[in-house]
Order: C-alpha cells, then structure tokens, then sequence
C-alpha cells in the first residue's frame, strides 16, 4: 500500500515488485521539473521501459474490470489456494460468457441476414 505522500513509481514499490514478487516492473517513470532519476531500480526502469507492452496494460485492466463487474470482486475463500482456484474459475466462467455472447450474437445476425435475403 502506498504511503502518504509515496509516488507509484517509488524505489521501494520497484524493490518489491522485482525482488519480493519476482515479477517486472512496467512503470513508467514520473520526473517532475527535470528532476534527476534516484534509486537503482528506477534508473533501471528508465534504460529498460518497454514502450511495446505498457499499452497492452488497458487490455488487461479492461479484462479485470469486466471480471468484477459480471462476476463480482469479491472472494468468498479464506485460504489463499482456494482463492487462488476461485479467481481461476470466475476466469473460465467469465472467457465462456464472451465466447458464447460471441457465438450467439453470430448466429442471430446470420440467421436475420439470411431471413432478410429470403423476404
């Protein structure tokens, strides 16, 4: 959690995303009045910012946000592997409803143009 008054792209949040979470960090880099860029991790990021997937980040909270939305934030597990099963599940679900929304919405606007070629 952020600290009063930390930025999102602070040494520390870097720190723990690449050395606790073991994950890459795709944060870009905020410089206010050009100031100088302090912190090992965050001089790193700015020779290594990649400018191909940080784009890609809507997709992925629009994805999220769907998730919630249709199929509630809310997890009703209490142990983290169970939860863990529970987001994988709202996942499957969540990719069926698309794909059948897809699929449905397919055949009903063929099925109308092909009426509408009959008539």
């Amino acid at each position: 959690m952020l600290r009063h008054g930390q930025r999102y792209d602070s040494e520390d949040i870097h720190r723990l995303i690449r050395d606790d979470l073991h994950a890459n960090s795709v944060i870009p880099i905020r410089s206010w009045n050009n100031e100088i860029i302090s912190g090992k991790y965050r001089q790193e990021m700015v020779r290594q910012f990649n400018t191909t997937i940080y784009p890609r980040r809507q997709i992925v909270e629009n994805k999220f946000s769907v998730l919630k939305r249709k199929f509630s934030g809310d997890l009703k597990a209490r142990i983290f592997l169970i939860q863990l099963k529970e987001i994988a599940g709202k996942i499957i679900v969540c990719n069926i409803h698309r794909h059948l929304q897809f699929f449905i919405l397919k055949v009903f606007y063929r099925v109308n143009f092909l009426i509408s070629l009959a008539i």
